[in-house]
């Protein structure tokens, strides 16, 4: 999984997109349409997307309370962020699984 890939979730203000082994970039689209990025390791994302919805902004604020505030000031809603973690997850799970698959062959 060397070449540029395909972000594993993408809309009009979020993307995640595969940075190295183990870890992916959070971007955030401001009103200007400028992309600020956070680093979100494999784990996290992980723990993130497995998070009960009741808890998810406690745990993203302990990981990086920035990204909350930034998604906030853009109207970004926690759920929304919620949403594209788990969305992001499941499409990197699909993927590992895939490339596992095929590597076997």
């Amino acid at each position: 999984m060397t070449k540029k890939e395909e972000p594993i979730y993408q809309d009009n203000q979020l993307k995640i997109e595969f940075h190295a082994s183990e870890e992916y970039f959070l971007l955030l689209k401001d009103k200007k349409g400028k992309e600020t990025s956070y680093l979100l390791p494999r784990g996290i994302l992980q723990e993130l997307a497995q998070t009960q919805r009741g808890g998810i902004e406690r745990k993203i604020g302990a990981f990086n309370e920035e990204i909350l505030h930034a998604a906030k000031q853009e109207g970004i809603s926690v759920d929304s962020l919620h949403v594209a973690l788990c969305q992001a997850y499941a499409e990197e799970e699909r993927r590992f699984n895939e490339y596992m698959k095929n590597k076997k062959v």
